[in-house]
């Protein structure tokens, strides 16, 4: 069974300001550059990076259960509601999990985490210090998170760098997670894309981190960054944490898995370690299953 745990509903400009809409598509047409496929997008514009339910659900096919969210930031310019996550997961139960994003500078974020559990009946949480600019180190911020940890809910983290202007990178270190990780053992958390580029910060955490995990998505397309850091993973005996993504719109579970099979071609012909095909299969059809037994 494959499990997709990062994909994203938004669109311009109900969600998303038009600097975030722009400085977006700007990165989009540089991983497009990078990867050889500008001439199949020649038009893009500012709804380019757009993720509305009829696309996302059109990408959820390659997957058997996927995770959505929005994301809840207004000093980058993103807002979307729970309710609409709520919403569109409840069309399609079966395959979709909803994760709700609250923003930790909102004086009432616990109560709206309570509202998104509780009564929307989203399963996880999305946080993004860099989008959000809030300390994760800031103890201001444990009842939130020690409110997650009640409800067993698990927090999906934005920690590495990203292409807003305004976001603050101070705040993206993974290793700004490690007290959260250690005063709250039970928490399940993961990491997204990887880290980068503090990939090696990331796994040194993950290996001491019980309750850490790492999601791959948006990593394939920079080859060498991508090999060295799963080498590391590897070298760190930590590729069972490694669990699959896309972070649609950014990419599908297609393209994702098309990268992963690739990873060794940046050292093809040397005598550089490489990743085994037996790991790379379980980070696409196994390693979600320890951190999520329910959908096995």
């Amino acid at each position: 069974m494959i499990v997709d745990v990062h994909t994203h509903v938004m669109w311009y400009p109900e969600h998303i300001s038009e600097r975030f809409a722009s400085e977006a598509l700007a990165s989009k047409l540089v991983k497009l550059r990078m990867s050889g496929g500008l001439a199949q997008a020649p038009t893009l514009d500012l709804h380019s990076y757009d993720s509305t339910p009829e696309t996302h659900w059109a990408a959820a096919q390659q997957a058997d259960k996927v995770v959505v969210f929005g994301l809840q930031a207004r000093a980058t310019g993103v807002w979307v509601p729970n309710e609409l996550i709520a919403e569109y997961v409840a069309q399609h139960p079966e395959k979709l999990v909803g994760w709700a994003s609250v923003d930790p500078s909102e004086q009432d974020c616990v109560e709206q985490l309570d509202h998104a559990v509780m009564t929307l009946g989203l399963r996880g949480l999305k946080l993004g210090p860099a989008y959000q600019h809030f300390d994760p180190t800031d103890r201001r911020h444990w009842p939130l998170f020690s409110r997650a940890d009640q409800l067993g809910i698990p927090i999906m983290w934005h920690q590495g760098t990203t292409f807003p202007s305004l976001a603050k990178l101070r705040w993206a270190s993974p290793l700004q997670l490690e007290d959260v990780a250690t005063d709250f053992p039970d928490l399940r958390m993961i990491v997204a894309h990887l880290g980068h580029p503090w990939e090696e910060d990331l796994i040194a955490l993950v290996r001491k981190a019980p309750n850490v995990w790492v999601d791959i998505s948006a990593v394939h397309y920079r080859p060498w960054r991508y090999w060295h850091a799963m080498v590391t993973a590897m070298e760190y005996g930590v590729t069972h944490k490694l669990l699959l993504a896309s972070d649609f719109p950014s990419a599908t579970i297609e393209n994702v898995i098309e990268g992963l099979r690739a990873v060794n071609d940046v050292v093809a012909g040397t005598r550089l370690p490489t990743i085994p095909t037996d790991i790379q299969d379980r980070i696409i059809g196994e390693n979600w299953k320890e951190l999520f037994p329910e959908w096995a």
